[in-house]
């Protein structure tokens, strides 16, 4: 077999303006050319053009992880939605197009971009009186979203991949094969991540705010601080956390990174401005009011809650119950902060202090995969396990951190959270029966293989087994998740701040 000799350089960069993807095929392409006769070229010719063509796209990652990532979500996406908060979201949109304004009339707790995109897909749905329309239409951004979460990862495998085993040495087939198949496996975890599947089925946003955390690691990987202040600022006009990470990141830069950084961040923030102009009282307001969430979902306040409270959790009917926080126990309402305060704190100065003689000398871009994802994710982990309201939706943030660092049991055992406790809360909630149904009704009508499979089955349930019993498998999934990532959070801060670890990494960059 003819070797094939070229530089990273032209690996990675492509030649002239096409991709690495694009330049490696081509070099496979040539392989293939120079196998006439072969298995595989005899196989190519017997097929007709047409499936050949498919074949050929099939073969592509990127296409094949899409294909199965559209699939996998389409039935939520269609039959279900979180009937509370998507139903909000419809509210705001109509009341925004009667004239009312977010933050003045519409007191919306949500940062700008979420209700502008939820907003302008209401706009343009041309069928707003059929729920799947809308459904479809109000969840289209957020698929997109997670598409654009998997082609970052499978694109940042690879270049770790190219850098870490083929750097220098000459591409043939097999080498090709390999380095498919780690893009492969790496976008099978955003394709079958159930936390994902569910939250961006049922409507909700995060998946944007995960998508710039991923688009995050792929600049930092890239060196592209442009990018990083670009994402950084987008995902906090997304999430108010988006932004969490930066202070582990920032201080990397160099003088010439610091006017691009600073006119992503300009650029990424443009949601956020027109509101801080205009109503910058109403619009901090709004923020400040998630300080009053209710200790909830797998937080450590809301285990404490559950004990305190003899076992006896709240009903949650409408948005407001989950801002209701008159009878959280003092500790709950004053604690989480300064919690969340002092273990980033202590991570954040002991990172500094053990990188700060590199940070001078060295691009962050040349750093491993590892321990860029640390950068990023470290701070995502101090606040799941540090703040008083954290929801099911959780479990899904952490997924990019799970593909990047290949964590397949994790990913499982947060797959089975959400299954548990979404079950265990769904059973919670019909053993208030009136509200329930209205909820349900909301999210699915009668007759779906929503209202089917989970509304009728729970209401049945609520009759024979006392409500005791699903705050205790809530209580058990809450201790449950708090221990596996406190295990994870554990291990990952330990390998981001030995000194061996990091002495091995500064040698192997040099």
């Amino acid at each position: 077999m003819r070797k094939i000799d070229f530089n990273f350089n032209e690996l990675f960069y492509g030649k002239g303006n096409r991709s690495s993807q694009k330049f490696l095929e081509n070099q496979f392409n040539d392989i293939i050319e120079n196998k006439k006769g072969s298995a595989f070229h005899q196989r190519h010719l017997l097929g007709s053009k047409f499936s050949g063509f498919f074949k050929y796209l099939w073969k592509k990652p990127e296409i094949q992880i899409i294909f199965l990532l559209i699939v996998s979500r389409m039935f939520f996406i269609i039959f279900t939605h979180w009937g509370m908060d998507f139903d909000f979201y419809i509210e705001i949109a109509q009341r925004v197009l009667a004239g009312e304004k977010l933050y003045v009339d519409i007191q919306s707790t949500h940062m700008p971009l979420v209700d502008i995109i939820y907003v302008a897909m209401y706009i343009i749905c041309p069928w707003k009186g059929n729920i799947i329309a809308l459904r479809l239409f109000m969840k289209f951004p957020y698929l997109v979203a997670d598409i654009g979460i998997a082609f970052a990862i499978i694109k940042i495998v690879e270049k770790e991949k190219l850098k870490r085993d083929y750097d220098g040495e000459a591409i043939d087939e097999l080498s090709f094969e390999d380095v498919r198949k780690t893009k492969l496996i790496a976008g099978y975890f955003i394709a079958f991540s159930l936390p994902l599947i569910l939250q961006t089925g049922g409507g909700r946003y995060d998946s944007l705010m995960i998508f710039c955390f991923t688009m995050v690691v792929f600049c930092i990987q890239r060196n592209n601080w442009f990018g990083i202040g670009f994402y950084a600022a987008l995902g906090t006009s997304t999430k108010y956390i988006g932004i969490i990470f930066l202070p582990f990141v920032i201080f990397w830069m160099k003088k010439e990174d610091i006017i691009p950084f600073i006119l992503g961040l300009l650029l990424g923030f443009l949601p956020i401005f027109p509101f801080l102009i205009t109503v910058p009282n109403e619009f901090i307001q709004a923020i400040l009011l998630r300080d009053s969430h209710i200790a909830y979902g797998f937080s450590i306040w809301h285990a404490i809650y559950i004990f305190w409270n003899g076992f006896k959790m709240k009903y949650i009917g409408g948005i407001d119950d989950t801002y209701a926080s008159a009878d959280e126990p003092w500790f709950v309402k004053h604690l989480y902060l300064p919690l969340f305060i002092i273990m980033y704190a202590i991570i954040f100065f002991v990172y500094i202090f053990r990188y700060k003689k590199y940070m001078r000398s060295n691009s962050i871009g040349t750093l491993p995969l590892s321990t860029i994802t640390n950068f990023v994710f470290i701070p995502l982990f101090i606040f799941s396990l540090s703040f008083k309201a954290i929801n099911i939706q959780v479990l899904a943030w952490l997924t990019p951190y799970f593909a990047l660092r290949k964590k397949l049991v994790l990913l499982l055992e947060y797959s089975i959270l959400t299954i548990v406790s979404g079950l265990a809360l769904i059973f919670f909630e019909a053993s208030n029966s009136v509200t329930f149904l209205e909820l349900s009704k909301l999210a699915a009508s009668e007759n779906t293989p929503f209202y089917t499979l989970i509304v009728n089955p729970a209401l049945k349930l609520t009759q024979v087994i006392p409500v005791e019993v699903w705050v205790s498998i809530i209580l058990i999934t809450i201790v449950w998740f708090l221990i596996r990532t406190g295990m994870e959070f554990t291990r990952c801060s330990r390998e981001l701040l030995k000194k061996e670890t990091i002495h091995k990494i500064f040698s192997a960059t040099i």
